[in-house]
């Protein structure tokens, strides 16, 4: 009898040591693949653009609303703009697939990081090895500087040290004290992203965006030509000064007063206040 309870012990030790071999330390996901953007929410982001002034849906202060205000479209067309990466809180709303690739320590084998790569983007890296992030001082970049970690098998990114840029094409726009959470999961075939932007400068309250992708595994991302030409004539950076853009009130696509922006724009409740506008139709 202690002859086979010595070898049903030794089974069971093996078993073990199999299973804490064989299963990760924590629950992980793999996101690493080809994947192509569905375009259902807020399509006219990432077509033609959103109308000059419609700032809707983003919960911008009466400092980021100026800020807007004075944008004018006409610098797209400047040379140091042109071939500009998108950054990294309006990145996943962009045209265009993306590529996650999964960098892994050659002697451990433990995931220490996830590139992403966009159409139209600096290859922005996700590290997963509890490093810590840099200095306030450091420098900022359009991507940021990105840490996760695991919560069960959805995959929590921080993001800090962004360059200050736009939030849509339009001027609306987040500061360099800026930060930003993401949050993404797999559900077979599409992946979702939830993004919280925080902003002290520019908004009220954070920003929030849903985006989804399907993996696509006959997809390729494909190269981005960016040529700067000389569009110009003017050498002036082209701007309005605060409350001089007399453009504003053209091109809203709903009443003046609810393409403003602000808190009360995220909620449903607010499609029921625009009907008191004076312009409603």
């Amino acid at each position: 009898m202690e002859g086979v309870t010595r070898a049903g012990g030794v089974r069971i030790l093996l078993v073990l040591g199999a299973l804490l071999v064989s299963a990760p330390a924590f629950a992980q996901t793999d996101f690493s693949g080809e994947w192509v953007d569905r375009i259902t929410e807020d399509s006219y982001e990432r077509s033609g653009g959103p109308p000059l002034g419609d700032y809707q849906g983003i919960p911008l202060n009466d400092a980021g609303r100026m800020k807007a205000d004075s944008h004018d479209d006409s610098e797209w067309s400047l040379p140091e703009f042109q071939c500009r990466p998108h950054p990294g809180p309006y990145q996943w709303r962009a045209l265009g697939g993306v590529r996650f690739t999964k960098e892994i320590d050659p002697v451990s084998r433990e995931l220490t990081a996830l590139h992403i790569e966009y159409l139209r983007s600096l290859e922005r890296v996700i590290y997963l090895d509890d490093r810590p992030h840099p200095p306030e001082y450091a420098p900022h970049s359009w991507s940021g500087f990105s840490t996760a970690r695991w919560d069960g098998n959805m995959l929590v990114v921080t993001t800090t040290h962004l360059k200050g840029s736009y939030l849509r094409r339009n001027g609306a726009s987040f500061s360099d004290k800026a930060t930003m959470m993401e949050y993404i999961t797999r559900h077979d075939n599409y992946l979702v992203i939830i993004m919280v932007l925080t902003d002290p400068v520019w908004l009220e309250e954070p920003f929030i965006q849903t985006t989804h992708y399907q993996l696509d595994i006959h997809q390729q991302l494909s190269f981005y030509p960016c040529t700067v030409s000389e569009e110009n004539i003017s050498k002036e950076v082209p701007h309005f000064l605060p409350g001089q853009n007399p453009y504003l009130h053209e091109a809203a696509s709903i009443p003046f007063e609810g393409a403003r922006g602000g808190a009360a724009t995220t909620y449903p409740e607010f499609r029921e206040k625009i009907k008191g506008f004076s312009n409603a139709k």
